[in-house]
């Protein structure tokens, strides 16, 4: 026959944990805790450096940008003054257009019958002319008119002499003035 027993039996009390057991527990928690707050740390630095990247990269294309207009503004700036250079250019040129046919036109009024032009140059406001007459009158008549007229000054004859051209008598004369103006 079998005999069971059935009165209840002594437990073995549970296994205390040693205290080397205990500071291992300690420890592997501890690094488990360690490990985990480097990694959260890190993955917050890495989440850091790419929206710092991210403002980085927008800076510098802000930046491009910017110098992309500087360079347009710069370019327009310069083209600016080459427009306002042409305008002065071309006032200038208005101003001084009407002083050549002034000259001309009061040189054309003061010359007498019989008395012509063969040169006219002007260097630094003085105007020589050479011309033929037919009379040393009509020279000096000439002459007169340029003294008289307030847009010259400084009439001077420099030279008149008779010269025979093409058999026919005539007075080639050399005078030399300046323009004063109005």
């Amino acid at each position: 026959m079998i005999k069971i027993n059935l009165l209840p039996t002594k437990r073995k009390p549970p296994k205390k944990l040693t205290e080397l057991q205990q500071q291992l527990v300690l420890g592997l928690l501890l690094l488990t805790v360690t490990v985990g707050g480097i990694a959260f740390f890190w993955m917050k630095l890495t989440a850091q450096t790419v929206e710092l990247q991210g403002k980085v990269n927008t800076a510098k294309a802000t930046v491009a940008d910017q110098k992309k207009k500087l360079e347009k503004v710069a370019n327009v700036e310069e083209d600016r003054k080459k427009v306002l250079e042409k305008i002065g250019v071309i006032e200038q040129l208005k101003k001084n257009q009407s002083g050549p046919v002034k000259v001309l036109d009061k040189i054309s009024k003061a010359l007498p019958k019989g008395l012509n032009l063969t040169s006219l140059a002007e260097s630094v406001g003085v105007l020589n002319i050479e011309g033929t007459a037919f009379s040393n009158n009509e020279v000096v008549h000439f002459v007169d008119n340029l003294k008289a007229d307030p847009f010259f000054s400084e009439v001077i004859l420099l030279e008149s002499r008779q010269s025979k051209i093409e058999n026919i008598d005539l007075y080639q004369y050399k005078l030399q003035f300046k323009v004063k103006g109005e």
